[in-house]
């Protein structure tokens, strides 16, 4: 009977270590999920906060849009239209015309529209109407931002009713002139001409803590990712390079689902905002590069997670990889730096998805690389100590 007690008790604590195993081996897993499910939020606050939030990114879309064909042809038929709801280009005309053609005043404004939409076309691909399309957008911007995290500090900003207006009205007069309206019919135009609102809200405070929060989301998130990816990494103990491989996965799988999202929001939003279905090209034009920075970070998940399953690939048992870390191992440890080095480079000269434009999440990544480097080194020493060591 004893020998039946042993092979019970041994049962017994089998059962007992089973599921102690099997939590070690999802445990990992699951946060290799969660961190991705972050990592995609974070690439929304990373997206608000950079591009929506960040003036000089503000301005280059609004230059980038200026060079689309379909933006200027919508720009010179609004521009067009506010110069001739705004002037009466029909008693303009019929003042310079002698009383019996007086009558004609009417049908020649409405022939002008044509042509002065195609030459207002022409002014706005000039140098000088990009100057001040830039400074108009520069400055509505600036605005908006000292609104939205409360720092309106000048005499001119008011938060009283949370609106921000892009003023083209100087545009509107500039062009006005170079398509020869009497400047005594411009000097009539009222103050909020080529007034667009840009942003407008009834519960600004509220708006204002919600920019706080992603404030603070941008980086926070970032860094709860990169730890609970390194979590789950350090838990996989002797799975080690099949847990990166898995990180690498989570990654381009997050990138995917980023790009997929950006497109997928682009088309609802669009449908739901735009009633007009002939607009809607322009306006997917607009959102697209409104939201370009989403379509950067998206790669980057996905270029991101390529490197780490070829990192995780050459820490193992592959014959090339166990090949080319003997070589390593023959040659010196400034190799290893040296690739530390050019793949920082690399990232400092590209900046993915904005990621080195905070000190912090900057550090992180150079953390990440540094240590990656020396994880090499650690496996190299290990695995061929009899070899001519890195030095």
């Amino acid at each position: 009977m004893e020998p039946m007690t042993e092979s019970t008790d041994d049962t017994s604590d089998d059962a007992t270590k089973a599921p102690s195993a099997s939590q070690r081996r999802w445990l990992p897993v699951t946060l290799v999920v969660i961190a991705t499910v972050i990592a995609v939020l974070s690439a929304l606050t990373t997206w608000v906060r950079s591009q929506m939030l960040d003036t000089d990114q503000w301005v280059s879309i609004s230059n980038e849009l200026l060079d689309e064909p379909e933006v200027t042809e919508a720009l010179s038929l609004y521009i067009t239209d506010q110069l001739f709801t705004q002037v009466d280009v029909a008693g303009e005309l019929e003042s310079l015309l002698p009383e019996d053609f007086s009558g004609l005043a009417g049908p020649i404004a409405g022939a002008l529209r044509g042509p002065a939409t195609d030459g207002v076309e022409r002014i706005l691909e000039s140098d000088q109407f990009a100057t001040l399309w830039e400074r108009a957008n520069r400055a509505a911007h600036e605005t908006m931002v000292n609104i939205l995290r409360d720092e309106t500090r000048l005499e001119s900003t008011s938060t009283a009713d949370g609106t921000v207006t892009l003023d083209l009205g100087e545009v509107v007069t500039n062009v006005g002139a170079k398509i020869g309206i009497p400047q005594a019919a411009l000097d009539r135009l009222p103050d909020d001409v080529g007034a667009v609102t840009i942003f407008e809200s009834d519960e600004l405070a509220s708006v204002q803590d919600g920019v706080r929060v992603l404030d603070f989301l941008s980086w926070f998130l970032f860094l709860v990712v990169v730890a609970l990816y390194a979590l789950a990494v350090y838990l996989a103990r002797d799975r080690r390079p099949r847990m990166l491989r898995t990180v690498g996965l989570g990654l381009i799988i997050g990138g995917i689902t980023v790009l997929l999202a950006r497109g997928i929001a682009i088309r609802i939003g669009v449908n739901a905002v735009v009633d007009d279905s002939t607009k809607r090209p322009l306006a997917a034009l607009v959102a697209g590069v409104a939201t370009e920075l989403l379509r950067q970070i998206g790669w980057s998940g996905i270029i991101y997670g390529v490197l780490i399953i070829g990192f995780a690939a050459l820490l193992g048992g592959h014959r090339w990889a166990v090949a080319i870390r003997r070589r390593l191992a023959q040659t010196s440890a400034t190799l290893v730096a040296g690739g530390v080095a050019a793949v920082l480079l690399i990232l400092l000269w590209w900046s993915p998805g904005r990621a080195l434009d905070r000190w912090v999440t900057a550090l992180t990544l150079v953390g990440l690389l540094v240590g990656a480097g020396i994880a090499l080194t650690k496996r190299i020493r290990d695995e061929f100590p009899s070899e001519v060591p890195l030095r």
